[in-house]
């Protein structure tokens, strides 16, 4: 499989130039990016009783960069997007305000496969 077999729902936008001009977001995006790798890494190196669960690591990297940039870069967050079932379910209406900016952050850096996850 390469580049041309991707589907859109599974390629990682560019982010946008406000998150290259913090360096909270900076760090935080490339600590998601290489997430994979370093759970593949310490996995490899085989310490016994060491939880290499790679959602815990994954998954996290993406909460804690969207939570960054839902409490500090508010303004520069994307509406709801119409074609999202997680912006436009009933959920949404009785979620809190802090996980709907969460959630709606992560249409800025995510694909919007792992976007509708969280």
């Amino acid at each position: 499989m390469d580049a041309r077999d991707a589907h859109p729902d599974e390629e990682w936008p560019l982010p946008p130039p406000w998150m290259w001009n913090c360096l909270a977001c900076t760090e935080l995006y490339k600590h998601m990016k290489r997430a994979s790798e370093d759970v593949d890494a310490a996995r490899a190196a085989g310490r016994k009783g060491v939880d290499y669960d790679p959602f815990d690591s994954v998954v996290g990297t993406q909460i804690r960069l969207g939570r960054h940039i839902a409490s500090d870069h508010t303004e520069d967050l994307p509406e709801a997007d119409p074609s999202c079932g997680k912006c436009m379910t009933d959920v949404a209406a009785q979620t809190p305000e802090p996980f709907i900016l969460e959630h709606r952050a992560r249409h800025v850096f995510a694909p919007p496969r792992i976007v509708g996850l969280l």
